[in-house]
């Protein structure tokens, strides 16, 4: 009985999205003062969640690189331990310079939204 339903909807999920635009309803298109309120909400949105991204990222980063160091510092010279450490400060880097870009990008994007 399950499998039928997941049949089902799996037939059916390329229309969705065409059924959603056919009875969307005017409330959503521009209005007179220019953007809906749904839209700004969501410009507005984004703009808040990725100014908290551009703090929390450098200082997570910063935390993880931090113990990392200390826990290579504290192996004793075992150089397996040592290795695992550096690797893993490397990608905490990776990730970190990644993740800031990907926020610069969006903040990038959405700065042709504002007025």
């Amino acid at each position: 009985m399950l499998r039928k339903i997941i049949d089902a909807l799996k037939k059916a999920s390329p229309y969705v999205p065409v059924i959603l635009l056919a009875f969307a309803r005017a409330a959503f298109a521009a209005t007179s003062g220019g953007q809906p309120q749904i839209v700004t909400g969501a410009i507005n949105l984004l703009n808040d969640v990725t100014s908290w991204l551009l703090g929390i990222i450098p200082a997570g980063s910063g935390a993880a690189i931090g113990y990392h160091a200390l826990m290579k510092q504290m192996s004793d010279g075992d150089p397996a331990t040592a290795a695992a450490h550096n690797r893993a400060m490397r990608n905490v880097l990776i990730g970190g310079a990644i993740g800031e870009s990907a926020v610069g990008i969006t903040k990038a994007f959405l700065s042709y939204f504002q007025g």
